[in-house]
């Protein structure tokens, strides 16, 4: 009987087991409220582990990434972790922002040896955790051959299409149904499986550069001219190319279809930040993509897909969408109250900041009065970091925003082609700027599933490409080259021996 077939080695085996769990968590985290409840996020957490178990294990994790990339993840780690050392209480009575906290322990009677430089530890203990599921994701992904990354960048797609779909059925019934706790309820945007719309949008607005990408990338069929012609053929001789190759213009068809919903359930969303970053993406890859495209042609092909997008918008109805624009306006909304009183506590507690974790229970100290809901995040990332984290997080956020502009540099293509692989970088590169600007006027990172994506961009933008044989150019085929061969000596030529000149008579004088 024919047994199972098992991995070459053991670091494939380790390699396959990682990528599957990295699938696994792709698919499952936004399944449950977008991961934002404790059991989803209990599960992800655990499967994390597991990923950074056997990421350990392997010995060639360190090689792909640089070392201030290493080193700075290491200290993203380190942070939390410090926050949990146990300092001497008149230390920490020195430290900013403390008093206040210190005189009310003390009025009550508690008066501990120890505390630790976060105000509620078991806070930053559970931030640490959410923490790990992103690294593992990022750390997993940067580790996967470019086969594995092709097939997980189609998963990603997927999962933000199936999302968008179910935004739009929201949108046309009326009612989540799909959340069993929501179930009932009236729904005027599309939510997905996320409770916020707004969340909705945070992964569609990442995931569409990566479908115009992939959708420029395989439309591009000037790419595979010969290296000595350096004229591209007409338009009107590529568009018969591209439809005389079936299986390039179903991918075609699949990657603008893609497009198609997830602008549509963007559009849908009603979230006005994710609509303004939407239309912010698709000129970026205009501009961006035009260079292997053809300027002009680019911007005429994104205009189109625009057009198209926003015609089907109308047929489903885009009167609500505008009126999020028109009705009310970014000045009118309560997220500037919020950013003022949580600059006051980034004052009160720095440069230490108040611990990870714990801005929904130390920030109602400095909640404005015209905020009368519970305000469970600062509606703005890098804010609640620096509350949380002070000058340490800050500058951690600094350094990572200049290793991504840095990276640009390396991914960048310099020759006239540009292959799906660096499509998919450079798309993924787009999708983390839009999550970044999203990240001033909401929580989005905070979400667990959209930090799984956001890490998993994050991941194949810092992807290392697997570098090309010697004297093999990454867009010419591989030629076979026959061994050479030492050509034989030529003949010696045969020298035949002359025959002897006859012997002279010599007259014998004694024969007379």
């Amino acid at each position: 009987m024919k047994g199972l077939v098992r991995p070459a080695s053991d670091e494939a085996g380790l390699a396959f087991s990682g990528v599957a769990i990295l699938g696994a968590m792709l698919i499952f985290a936004p399944l449950i409220m977008g991961g934002n409840r404790p059991l989803p996020l209990l599960i992800l957490e655990l499967a994390a582990t597991v990923l950074l178990c056997l990421l350990l294990l392997r010995p060639d994790l360190g090689k792909h990434l640089s070392r201030p990339f290493l080193i700075a993840l290491g200290l993203l780690v380190a942070l939390p972790l410090l926050q949990l050392l146990p300092l001497p209480d008149f230390v920490w009575n020195w430290l900013p922002g403390r008093d206040v906290y210190g005189a009310a322990s003390s009025a009550a009677g508690v008066t501990p040896k120890y505390r630790t430089v976060s105000l509620i530890p078991s806070a930053t203990e559970s931030a640490l955790l959410a923490l790990l599921v992103p690294l593992a994701v990022f750390l997993a992904t940067v580790s996967t051959s470019e086969a594995q990354l092709k097939q997980l960048i189609n998963l990603f797609l997927g999962l933000a299409v199936l999302q968008a779909i179910i935004g739009l059925a929201q949108f046309g019934s009326g009612s989540m149904t799909v959340l069993a706790s929501l179930e009932g309820e009236g729904v005027s945007a599309a939510h997905g499986t996320y409770p916020n719309p707004d969340h909705l949008a945070g992964l569609l607005e990442m995931a569409l550069p990566v479908a115009l990408g992939l959708l420029i990338a395989n439309i591009q069929i000037g790419g595979s001219t010969p290296a000595g012609s350096s004229r591209k053929p007409p338009l009107r001789q590529r568009i018969s190319r591209l439809f005389s190759s079936g299986i390039r213009f179903n991918r075609v068809a699949i990657f603008a279809a893609a497009g198609f919903a997830i602008l549509l359930g963007l559009t849908f969303s009603h979230s006005r930040t994710g609509v303004s970053l939407a239309m912010l993406g698709i000129l970026v890859c205009s501009l961006v993509f035009g260079r292997w495209v053809g300027g002009q042609r680019s911007t005429r092909l994104i205009t189109v897909f625009t057009v198209i997008a926003v015609a089907l918008a109308l047929e489903i109805g885009l009167s609500s969408v505008l009126g999020r624009f028109t009705g009310k306006g970014m000045t009118d909304d309560l997220r500037w109250s919020i950013f003022a009183g949580t600059i006051q506590g980034i004052r009160e507690f720095f440069p230490i900041g108040s611990g990870f974790g714990t801005y929904p229970a130390v920030f109602r100290r400095f909640q404005p009065g015209n905020i009368p809901e519970f305000v469970n995040h600062a509606h703005n990332d890098y804010l609640e970091w620096l509350f949380e984290g002070g000058l340490l997080a800050g500058i951690l956020m600094i350094v990572f925003l200049v290793l991504y502009l840095l990276r640009w540099r390396k991914i960048w293509p310099r020759e006239e082609y540009c292959p799906p692989y660096g499509f998919m970088r450079i798309s993924a590169g787009i999708g983390l700027l839009m999550m970044g600007l999203h990240g001033l006027v909401d929580f989005n990172l905070h979400i667990p599933a959209n930090a799984v994506f956001f890490a998993f961009l994050a991941g194949v933008f810092f992807h290392q490409a697997t570098p090309a044989k010697a004297g093999q150019s990454p867009r010419s085929p591989k030629v076979r080259e026959e061994p050479a061969t030492t050509p034989a000596p030529a003949p010696k030529p045969v020298t035949v021996p002359e025959p002897p000149a006859p012997a002279t008579d010599i007259r014998n004088p004694f024969a007379d």
